[in-house]
């Protein structure tokens, strides 16, 4: 089937990117109820074994996955952006599109979210929404409102550093053949040696600015290799079969991996503290898993979109012009859900899938038909 050139619109990017952006809203959903994660509102129910693998398998697997595939989506974008557009411009763009969203997050959305709907900005004596905003700006904690939205944080960082750089190198579009097993193989050698040694140096570090420290290094390993895939013109040019042995090499060979080091490495009698970082072969086994997987399932599914979702009809359309506004706003969106479903006498299982898509259509209903039209933050989203 003939595939778009960089330059022209690819719907199959669009339509990965808004379906990335719909799990990291179920992904969310699933950190509510499970014994995994960190999000504003939890419910921490009495699970089950057979439940604790099920959510352990599912948030490991996108986990790995989502961010890094939305990075590299990133990059794919930029190096395009730059060379249409130019450094400067591409710069002004970007702080826009991602400054503007992250300050309202920052300031009004996060605390709202957290104050009003996650009731997780508690004081004793009680204070009012204001006098706990201007706390937290004066102390500084402001600062840790990014949310959800520290990936704007890190992609503005990263597109003002690749711009830097493509003052000094222009960029330029030079088809060549995508890479190979051994190449490929080799990178996610390489972002797990990187992430090893993160976690090693720093084996107590958790968050910084919302970022997780231990996962960190993927982010720009991806985002270069978005920038390398346009340049190359790779997406164009990878066989189907190539994706597909791909995609079954991350479910497949990724999942016996992961059951592996999770019954060798201590995670079924619940010690998993092994796995978080330092010295520890878990540690490392479980930065290699993670770095195979996220690459193996992302030329997998990039491949996959490319031949059986490279269109867009009205729904589809809609979904990737509301997407970003989504991943903005979701965090209180699905918030207000889960609440709403704390007493409903439901399986945790039903919960989490009735939160998780509920969580999504209501986010993307909300921003398309009542953000989008709101002076002011339709300029934003």
């Amino acid at each position: 089937m003939p595939i778009a050139k960089p330059g022209y619109r690819l719907f199959y990017i669009d339509n990965l990117r808004w379906s990335a952006i719909s799990l990291v809203v179920i992904m969310h959903a699933a950190v509510t109820y499970s014994p995994f994660g960190s999000w504003y509102y939890r419910e921490h129910p009495e699970l089950g074994l057979g439940a604790k693998f099920g959510f352990a398998a599912y948030q490991s697997f996108q986990h790995a996955v989502a961010m890094g595939l939305l990075f590299g989506i990133a990059g794919f974008f930029a190096a395009g952006a730059i060379a249409r557009k130019g450094a400067g411009a591409f710069m002004r763009e970007r702080v826009r599109r991602l400054g503007l969203p992250l300050l309202l997050y920052m300031t009004v959305i996060g605390p709202l979210t957290e104050y009003f709907v996650a009731g997780s900005w508690q004081s004793n004596p009680p204070r009012t929404f204001m006098q706990d905003w201007w706390l937290h700006l004066r102390s500084g904690e402001l600062l840790d409102e990014s949310g959800p939205l520290w990936f704007c944080l890190v992609l503005l960082v990263f597109s003002a550093i690749y711009a830097a750089l493509c003052q000094v190198r222009p960029v330029r579009l030079v088809p060549r053949q995508p890479p190979s097993t051994g190449v490929v193989l080799g990178y996610a050698i390489l972002i797990a040696i990187v992430t090893f040694a993160v976690g090693a140096a720093f084996p107590d570090a958790t968050t910084v600015l919302n970022i997780d420290v231990h996962d960190f290094p993927q982010y720009p390993f991806m985002y270069a290799a978005g920038i390398a895939a346009w340049r190359a013109d790779w997406l164009r040019q990878i066989p189907w079969r190539v994706g597909r042995r791909w995609l079954w090499a991350g479910f497949v060979a990724g999942g016996a991996l992961w059951i592996v080091l999770l019954a060798t490495g201590g995670a079924m009698s619940g010690d998993v503290s092994a796995y978080r970082g330092g010295w520890h072969w878990q540690a490392a086994g479980m930065d290699a898993w993670r770095s195979f997987t996220c690459l193996a399932l992302t030329l997998g599914a990039i491949t996959l979109y490319r031949e059986c979702f490279n269109s867009q009809g009205a729904l589809a359309s809609f979904l990737t012009r509301n997407a970003f506004g989504v991943y903005v706003l979701h965090a209180p969106i699905l918030i207000a859900v889960t609440r709403l479903l704390h007493d409903w006498p439901a399986s945790v299982g039903i919960k989490f899938a009735v939160a998780g898509i509920g969580g999504v259509v209501f986010s993307f209903l909300l921003v398309g038909f009542v953000a989008q039209r709101t002076p002011g933050l339709r300029a934003v989203l």
